[in-house]
């Protein structure tokens, strides 16, 4: 006798799954939406603060706190190193200009003199100087100095006297050395050769006084040799 099988109602007529297209789309929106969170965050984690000029300004202009502000950018490491962070703000506020800055221009560090912001009462005097009578070329803008004049040097009846107690440095300068290379050795001419300039000695120092301190500077610059010697800075030993 053969077997026989039996299918319930139930069994014979279920229909196979089918996905819901509401599901599919609603996933898919779900993953667009986490996909540009996750971009949005590694944006705007990778920015940083830095200061950005608000307006012109010409070369020697003393910066001001309302000639900056803030805002968040993606820089790259190079580039982040030669601009000026927004927490240093406080910092550079109140220093000259070397270079001119325009508005909405990240703002460089290569833009912000060393040299210290002359006195409304101070003004700029400028003396040679040598390796040997500016602690060999190591003098500095916003170095510290004490002028002294030395009056008949090499004869017995010499001396030497304070001209100027303290005061600091504005600028340096150095003579130029110039190199020629790449000549045109095979004609015997020098047409067409390159010539590159570096940095020599130190030649001059211009200091920031006032204008007694600089009467007293130029009458000893004309009649005795100067020598500058080099002072710790203020709040050191």
């Amino acid at each position: 006798m053969a077997a026989t099988t039996t299918f319930a109602p139930a069994r014979a007529m279920r229909e196979p799954r089918r996905l819901d297209g509401r599901v599919l789309f609603g996933g898919f929106l779900f993953f667009v939406a986490l996909g540009g969170s996750i971009a949005f965050w590694s944006a705007t984690s990778d920015t940083r603060e830095v200061l950005i000029a608000v307006r012109d300004l010409p070369v020697g202009a003393t910066l001001s706190d309302a000639d900056v502000t803030t805002a968040r950018v993606r820089l790259a490491g190079e580039m982040y190193r030669a601009s000026v962070p927004a927490a240093d703000r406080a910092l550079h506020v109140g220093r000259q200009l070397a270079e001119p800055v325009h508005a909405q221009q990240l703002l460089v560090r290569a833009q912000l003199s060393a040299r210290s912001p002359m006195g409304p009462d101070q003004m700029a005097l400028t003396v040679p100087v040598s390796a040997e009578t500016a602690v060999g070329g190591r003098l500095q803008p916003g170095s510290a100095v004490r002028v002294l004049a030395t009056i008949d040097k090499g004869k017995p009846e010499s001396r030497t006297y304070v001209v100027l107690p303290r005061v600091v440095v504005y600028d340096v300068g150095f003579d130029e050395r110039v190199s020629v290379v790449n000549t045109a050795a095979s004609n015997g001419s020098a047409e067409g050769a390159d010539t590159s300039r570096s940095r020599g000695k130190i030649a001059w120092a211009t200091l920031a006084v006032t204008e007694d301190q600089a009467l007293s500077l130029a009458r000893a610059r004309w009649n005795a040799e100067i020598d500058l010697a080099l002072l710790p800075s203020e709040g050191r030993p």
